[in-house]
């Protein structure tokens, strides 16, 4: 992998870039202080917005580094954060990346995540060159797996009672792209 760490990308409607202090109240107000967005998710919804900002503090001071992957969704349109997608898990000995997103329940099912995924998906395979994009859902969480059909990853299988999550214990569906699929679907 060519880590190129958390590069400003940009869609129809959407730009992906690195949170800044500054979003920490809209951060907190658009997801993190919502248990409905934070409900099959794996760290607790924020009780106090100084929860926010100390993880957008430590989010920023990692940005240094080149294998770091952590993007604001920001909906061009109003012009603020509504969500993050990043990089969860990786292996550079396999060149994987594993992710994660979120946004705020108000912009759900309007396929913004979609389209985040699916520009993050081509960022990998094109700029860093990674083999394999994968991610996990709980399988309560429909709309999730719905987003990763969309962008071209398949269904790998079933781990059951393999997740915790702020539902509790959780069977948990994967779902990746490899490179070689990728480079088909054009």
């Amino acid at each position: 992998m060519e880590h190129l760490g958390t590069k400003m990308l940009e869609t129809e409607r959407l730009l992906l870039r690195q949170l800044t202090i500054d979003d920490t109240e809209t951060v907190y107000n658009n997801w993190t202080n919502d248990d409905e967005v934070t409900e099959y998710l794996t760290w607790p919804t924020h009780k106090d917005i100084s929860v926010t900002k100390n993880v957008l503090e430590n989010w920023i001071k990692e940005y240094s580094k080149n294998d770091f992957y952590q993007w604001a969704i920001v909906l061009k349109e109003i012009n603020e954060p509504i969500g993050t997608i990043s990089v969860v898990n990786k292996k550079d000995k396999t060149k994987m990346v594993e992710m994660g997103y979120c946004i705020g329940k108000q912009w759900w099912n309007k396929g913004i995540t979609t389209e985040a995924l699916s520009a993050i998906i081509k960022y990998f395979f094109e700029e860093v060159k990674v083999n394999r994009i994968q991610a996990f859902h709980d399988v309560r969480n429909v709309s999730s797996g719905k987003v990763m059909m969309k962008c071209g990853m398949k269904f790998e299988g079933l781990l059951r009672q393999a997740g915790l999550n702020n539902s509790g214990i959780s069977d948990h569906a994967l779902y990746a792209i490899i490179l070689e699929d990728y480079s088909k679907k054009d």
